[in-house]
C-alpha cells in the first residue's frame, strides 16, 4: 500500500464487486479495528472534541472501515468508500435508518421521517422544488441578493459568513415562505436560525442527549422562536391559501391549501407537523448555500487565476444574471461544483444499522451508529488528482462520467437526495455571479499550514466565526 505525504492511500480504487464482500455471515466476521494511531478508545472522545476533522483523517488514513468509541454511545463505525455510500443510501437503504439526532432536533419534518410517511411528505413538497419551479425563483433570488449587497461600500470589512447567512435567509423567506425579512430587523428570526447549529457542536454532539449543555439550551430557544414564527405565518395563510396547488406562490400557501382542500392526508398537515416542516426548511434551505458561498469566495480570493476567469465571465453579461444566463456561466458553475467537493456543507451523514451487516470483510452489529465520511471521500486521491487543491478546471471534461456515482455526493444520493438541491445550486450560482460583477472580496484571515481556511464542524461545515473579507468595488 502506498500513500501520499498526508498518509492517505493512493492505490487504485477497488472495484464495486470487490467492495461487496458481504455474502459472508456477519456473525463470522471480525469487528473493524480501532485506529492504531489514535490511542486508547476511551480517549477518542477527547481527540474528537479537539479536532473532529483531524481525528477523522487520522482514523481513515489506512482503511475505509474503522470504529471509534464515544461515551454513552459505544462503538461508532466510519465508512469512507463511494461503494459504501451507495449501499447505505441506495442499494441497501432499508438496512440503515436516520439517526435519532435529527428527529430530536427537527421533529417530524421531511429531513427525519422514514418509510411511507417520508414518501408522502416528499410527494407533497416536490412540486415547489422541481427544476422548473425553482427556475421561477431566479429573479427573486437576484433581487434579494442585490437588496443586501447594494449596501456594501468600498473598503468595508465583512464578517462574510454572517452577512451571507442573512442574505440566504432573505432569499429563502422571500421566495419560498412568501415573507420578506427586514434588512436591519427580524433579528429574533435570524439568531434563532443560527442557533439550530448548536445541537450539533462537538462539545454537545459527542455527549449523551440528556446532558443540558449551553449550546443545547440555545438550540431549544431558537427552535421555539421559529416554531412561533411558523404559527404566526400559518395563521396569516389560513382561509386565504389557494385550493389548487398549482396556484400556490410559496411553500406555506401550498401546504395550507392542501390541508384546507383535503387533497393531502390531514394528519400529515397538522399545525405541529407544519411547524416541524418549517423549522426543517428554514435550516436546510439557507445553511448549505451560506457555506457554499463563503468557501467559494474564500477560494476565489486565494486563487487569482480562477478569479480572473470568473470575473471575465460575469463581466460579459448584459446586467445582473438571470435564468437565461445560466448557460453562459460555465466557470461559475465549476467554481460552485469544486467548492462543494472540497467543502461539502454536509461533510458526514449519520445512519443507524437495523440489522447486522458487513463492509470490506468487517462486521457491523445491528443498531450501530454509522458515519458516511463524505468529506473524506471527496478528498480521496484514488478518485481525484491533487484532491486538496481547488481546481474548478477538473470538471471541464467528463470527470463526472468517469467517477463512481457516489464519489461526489454533496447532496447525498439515492431516493433521499436533498429535495432542495436545485434550489441551492441555482441560488449559489446566481449569488456568486451577482456579487462578483460588482465586488472583489479579499480574505483578511490566516490560512493554516496546509493553506486551508479555518473551519468549524457544526451540524454543517462552516468557517470559524469572526473571519473577515475586504470589500473592493469593481470598475
Amino acid at each position: 500500500m502506498s500513500s501520499d505525504t498526508t498518509g492517505r492511500r493512493t492505490e487504485p480504487a477497488p472495484s464495486e464487486e470487490g467492495k461487496r464482500d458481504d455474502d459472508a455471515d456477519p456473525s463470522e466476521l471480525p469487528l473493524p479495528p480501532y485506529p492504531p494511531n489514535l490511542g486508547h478508545p476511551r480517549l477518542h472522545f477527547l481527540h474528537q472534541m479537539r479536532d473532529v476533522f483531524e481525528f477523522g483523517e487520522q482514523a481513515l488514513a489506512t482503511r475505509d472501515v474503522v470504529r471509534s468509541h464515544l461515551p454513552g454511545e459505544g462503538d461508532v463505525f466510519s465508512l469512507a468508500h463511494p461503494e459504501h455510500v451507495k449501499r447505505v443510501l441506495l442499494t441497501e437503504r432499508e438496512t440503515f435508518r436516520k439517526s435519532d439526532d435529527f428527529r430530536i432536533a427537527f421533529g417530524e419534518g421531511l429531513l427525519t421521517v422514514e418509510g411511507e410517511e417520508w414518501a408522502a411528505q416528499r410527494d407533497v413538497l416536490q412540486p415547489l422544488f422541481t427544476r422548473d419551479s425553482v427556475m421561477d425563483y431566479a429573479d427573486g433570488m437576484v433581487e434579494q441578493v442585490r437588496r443586501r449587497s447594494d449596501r456594501w461600500a468600498d473598503g468595508d470589512r465583512l464578517e462574510l459568513q454572517s452577512e451571507l447567512t442573512d442574505m440566504t435567509l432573505d432569499v429563502l423567506f422571500a421566495t419560498v415562505l412568501g415573507r420578506e425579512l427586514a434588512l436591519d430587523g427580524d433579528e429574533r428570526i435570524r439568531r434563532a436560525a443560527e442557533a439550530l447549529h448548536d445541537w450539533f457542536v462537538p462539545t454537545s454532539y459527542l455527549l449523551p442527549d440528556w446532558v443540558p449543555t449551553p449550546a443545547r439550551r440555545r438550540f431549544r430557544k431558537g427552535k421555539a422562536t421559529l416554531q412561533a414564527e411558523a404559527d404566526r405565518l400559518l395563521e396569516e395563510k389560513a382561509g386565504g391559501a389557494p385550493t389548487d396547488p398549482a396556484e400556490a406562490e410559496d411553500l406555506l400557501s401550498l401546504l395550507v391549501g392542501l390541508r384546507e382542500s383535503g387533497v393531502a392526508d390531514s394528519g400529515m398537515l397538522t399545525d405541529e407537523r407544519l411547524r416541524d416542516q418549517m423549522v426543517t426548511i428554514i435550516f436546510a434551505g439557507h445553511d448549505t448555500t451560506t457555506t457554499s458561498l463563503t468557501f467559494a469566495f474564500w477560494a476565489l480570493a486565494n486563487n487569482p487565476g480562477v478569479r480572473e476567469r470568473f470575473h471575465a465571465e460575469v463581466d460579459a453579461l448584459d446586467g445582473p444574471p438571470t435564468m437565461d444566463d445560466l448557460d453562459e456561466l460555465p466557470v461559475t458553475d465549476r467554481v460552485v461544483t469544486e467548492t462543494l467537493r472540497l467543502y461539502p456543507p454536509v461533510y458526514s451523514l449519520p445512519r443507524r444499522s437495523t440489522e447486522p451487516t458487513a463492509f470490506d470483510g468487517y462486521r457491523i452489529p445491528a443498531d450501530s451508529r454509522i458515519i458516511l465520511a463524505l468529506r473524506h471521500v471527496h478528498r480521496d486521491p484514488r478518485f481525484f488528482e491533487a484532491p486538496d487543491s481547488f481546481r474548478p478546471s477538473r470538471w471541464d471534461g467528463d470527470l463526472r462520467g468517469e467517477l463512481h456515482d457516489f464519489a461526489y455526493a454533496p447532496f447525498g444520493g439515492g431516493p433521499r437526495i436533498c429535495i432542495g438541491r436545485e434550489f441551492a445550486l441555482l441560488e449559489a450560482k446566481l449569488a456568486l455571479a451577482t456579487i462578483g460583477r460588482e465586488y472583489d472580496l479579499y480574505w483578511l484571515g490566516d490560512n493554516d499550514a496546509d493553506g486551508e481556511p479555518p473551519i468549524s464542524p457544526e451540524m454543517t461545515l462552516r468557517m470559524t466565526p469572526g473571519q473577515e473579507f475586504l470589500v473592493t468595488e469593481r470598475e
